[in-house]
């Protein structure tokens, strides 16, 4: 598993917040931002999460929200059967005792979980209510 980031560098948002400057010192009132804007802060919502940036582009939340929640989910396979193993052989070790699972929901949600060795029966349920209607 890739380690998650949970903050967007810098240079991940400069390119985005000047184009949206530049949209808003040339349009009028009633202008919508354009499309292409809207995609890349649909984009960096899905990874980051939407308050966050809705915050860093300093753009409507509830808009930002909706939008991502009615885009299309590409490459987003939804699991349908997850099998830990019940016991790991002393070679299969982690580094520290247990594993963990990190999970992101498609609204930015994040869920980590760390099990002890030998357990993680009842890891199924807390996925199943962390993603609820979000998966």
């Amino acid at each position: 598993m890739t380690k998650s980031r949970h903050d967007p560098s810098p240079g991940e948002l400069d390119a985005l917040r000047q184009q949206i400057r530049e949209w808003r010192k040339v349009r009028k009132v009633s202008d919508p931002m354009p499309g292409e804007i809207w995609t890349a802060a649909i984009a960096l919502a899905k990874e980051f999460g939407v308050c966050r940036i809705a915050r860093a582009l300093s753009i409507d939340y509830s808009a930002l929200r909706n939008r991502t929640e009615n885009a299309p989910q590409t490459g987003l396979v939804k699991p349908t059967f997850v099998q830990l193993p019940a016991t790991l052989a002393p070679q299969e070790l982690p580094p520290a005792p247990g594993a963990m699972i990190e999970i992101s929901a498609p609204d930015g949600s994040r869920m980590r979980i760390h099990l002890e060795t030998g357990r993680g029966m009842e890891t199924a349920g807390i996925v199943a209510a962390f993603l609820g209607g979000r998966g």
